[in-house]
């Protein structure tokens, strides 16, 4: 008696363990994405992307940031990074795709375009690694079902 009694206890310990952990990670993925929110959608940040997506900068073939100023290269750069580090969080799964879809659905494929051909040509002179988990979370939202063609077919809506 005492057996079944200790086995159950053991359940139920672990249903409590596990359903903590998976709190412990909804609020991480949260925290992550909030932190993640701020910076991106702050307004000098808001500025540049649309600078970017609207082609003030070249058109993705002619796209070259070493034309920049100092401070739009900066700008580039750390948007660059971010979106590297998103495609990083949701690969790692620290950060669930649909999450990404939610907060994000509209920019990052909009930077890849408009970027891809010179993040693609320093592959080959710079690190073969440029952009890859960007890239990545660009295919993301192209194979997700809950984007249709008139999602992509409006992409050079500003």
């Amino acid at each position: 008696m005492s057996t079944g009694v200790g086995t159950l206890f053991v359940i139920a310990a672990s249903f409590f363990a596990y359903s903590q952990i998976k709190e412990a990670r909804l609020s991480r993925h949260i925290q992550l994405l909030l932190s993640f929110q701020e910076k991106y959608h702050a307004p000098a940040a808001r500025r540049f992307r649309h600078r970017l997506i609207s082609g003030e900068f070249g058109s993705p073939e002619t796209f070259d940031p070493s034309h920049m100023s100092s401070e739009d290269f900066h700008a580039f750069w750390q948007l660059h990074d971010q979106l590297e580090m998103l495609g990083v969080l949701v690969e790692q799964k620290l950060l669930t795709f649909d999450l990404v879809l939610a907060c994000f659905h509209r920019s990052p494929p909009q930077v890849w375009t408009a970027i891809e051909p010179y993040i693609v040509e320093r592959r080959n002179h710079a690190s073969p690694l440029e952009g890859r988990h960007f890239e990545r979370l660009v295919r993301y939202y192209q194979s997700s079902p809950l984007l249709r063609a008139e999602y992509w077919n409006r992409q050079n809506v500003l």
